[in-house]
C-alpha cells in the first residue's frame, strides 16, 4: 500500500456542461448540499454530522502500485545488484524531506546588508572595508542554506524510484481522483508530466483515465531518468513492449505555444529549479500548455507548501493565460495542509468564475 504525504493544487481555466446546462464552478460545487445554494461555514448545514463528512471532503481508498509496475520495478532492482539499498533510500528520502528553497540573489544581498550593519554597530570590530567585506562573507557562508542541483544518473535514479515511486503515485493518484469525482464527465485525451522522473504519473493517469488517454508527454532533463520510466512500463527490459501505449519521451518542453494538453502536471519538479525566476518562467509555460487542467505536488513541507502558495498566486494574480484564451483561472480542488503545518488539520481553498 501506498501513502503520500503532499501538498497539491489543483488549477483549472475550464468550466464544465453538468447535464444541458452550463454551471459556473462555484454553483456546481455548492450542488453538493442539498437544500444549501451556497455553502457557508457559519451555517449549520452539517447537523449532528461530523466534519469529517462534510461533502467537500473526497475520501480516496487505499492506493496500490499496479501490479506491473511493483514487479518491474522489483526486477530493476534485482538486476542492479546495488549494495545498501535500504540506507541509500533513508538518506534521500531524509535528504528531499529536509531539503530548503534555493536563496535566490535579492536575499543574499539583504542578509549581506543586515550582517555589514551588525558587524558596523560593534566599535570593538573596526576593520578596513576589505576586512569587513571577508568577515561578512564568511558569516553569509556559515548562515546561508546552500542548495544544490541533484544530478540524477543511473544510480541515484533508482535509488530515487526504490524511495518515491509508490509515495509519488499515491499523491497523484489523490489529484486526479478528485477531478473524476467532482466532474465525472472530464475524460482528457492528452498528458503532459513536467519533470517525470520515474513515470509515477503516466502510470496514475492511466489507472484513472486510461480510456480516454491517448497521447502522455514525460519530459524530463536526466536521459537516465527517462530511460528508467521507459523500462518500467516495458515491464523492466528495453525491448518489451509498453504496458501504456502512447507514451512519448523527451528533455526539453514543446517549444509551439499551440501545442496544449488536457491535463498538465508538475509532481515534486519546482523544487528541483535553482532559482525563483526559473520557477516562474516554468509554472507560467505549464499554464499556457493546459487547456483544461495543471496539477502541482510538491512535499508537505514549509518549502512545499511555499513553492504552491506562490504559483497559486502567479496563476490567479497573473495576466490573461494567452491572447486566445483570456480565461482567468480558480483554484479547483481543495488544498490539503497537513504535514507543513501540525496545527492546521486541513485547509480547503475552492475559488471560481462566472462569465
Amino acid at each position: 500500500m501506498a501513502t503520500a504525504r503532499a501538498v497539491r493544487l489543483l488549477l483549472t481555466s475550464s468550466r464544465w456542461r453538468l447535464g444541458r446546462r452550463e454551471v459556473p464552478q462555484s454553483r456546481a460545487l455548492a450542488a453538493l448540499v442539498p437544500g444549501v445554494s451556497q455553502v457557508d461555514n457559519s451555517s449549520d448545514f452539517l447537523g449532528k454530522r461530523p466534519h469529517r463528512r462534510h461533502p467537500g471532503i473526497l475520501q480516496l481508498p487505499c492506493v496500490e502500485l499496479p501490479k506491473a509496475l511493483a514487479a518491474a520495478a522489483q526486477l530493476l532492482l534485482l538486476q542492479s545488484a546495488m549494495p545498501n539499498v535500504e540506507k541509500q533510500v533513508r538518506a534521500l528520502t531524509n535528504y528531499l524531506w529536509s531539503r530548503h528553497l534555493p536563496v535566490g540573489p535579492e536575499e543574499l544581498q539583504r542578509r549581506a546588508v543586515y550582517l555589514e550593519e551588525k558587524f558596523l554597530e560593534n566599535p570593538d570590530l573596526s576593520q578596513s572595508e576589505e576586512k569587513l567585506r571577508e568577515t561578512v562573507l564568511r558569516a553569509l557562508r556559515k548562515t546561508t542554506y546552500h542548495w544544490q542541483e541533484l544530478s540524477y544518473n543511473e544510480k541515484l535514479s533508482l535509488v530515487y524510484m526504490a524511495a518515491r515511486l509508490d509515495g509519488g503515485f499515491a499523491a497523484v493518484s489523490r489529484a486526479f481522483h478528485e477531478i473524476q469525482a467532482r466532474v465525472p464527465e472530464f475524460q482528457p485525451q492528452t498528458l503532459l508530466d513536467f519533470g517525470s522522473g520515474t513515470g509515477s504519473v503516466t502510470w496514475a493517469a492511466h489507472s484513472t483515465w486510461g480510456q480516454s488517454l491517448r497521447e502522455y508527454m514525460c519530459v524530463d532533463s536526466s536521459a537516465a531518468m527517462l530511460d528508467l520510466a521507459e523500462k518500467l512500463l516495458k515491464g523492466g527490459s528495453e525491448s518489451g513492449e509498453p504496458y501504456v501505449p502512447g507514451v512519448f519521451f523527451r528533455q526539453f518542453l514543446p517549444v509551439s505555444p499551440k501545442v496544449q494538453f488536457d491535463v498538465v502536471v508538475s509532481a515534486f519538479s519546482l523544487s528541483e529549479l535553482p532559482s525563483k525566476a526559473d520557477r516562474t518562467e516554468v509554472i507560467h509555460t505549464l499554464w499556457r500548455k493546459t487547456s483544461h487542467f495543471l496539477i502541482l505536488v510538491e512535499n508537505g513541507t514549509k518549502a512545499g507548501h511555499s513553492l504552491l502558495m506562490d504559483a497559486r498566486d502567479l496563476v490567479l494574480k497573473g495576466k490573461e493565460k494567452s491572447p486566445s484564451d483570456p480565461r482567468p483561472g480558480f483554484v479547483f480542488a481543495p488544498v490539503s495542509i497537513i504535514s507543513a503545518f501540525p496545527t492546521m488539520q486541513r485547509s480547503e481553498l475552492s475559488y471560481g468564475q462566472e462569465k
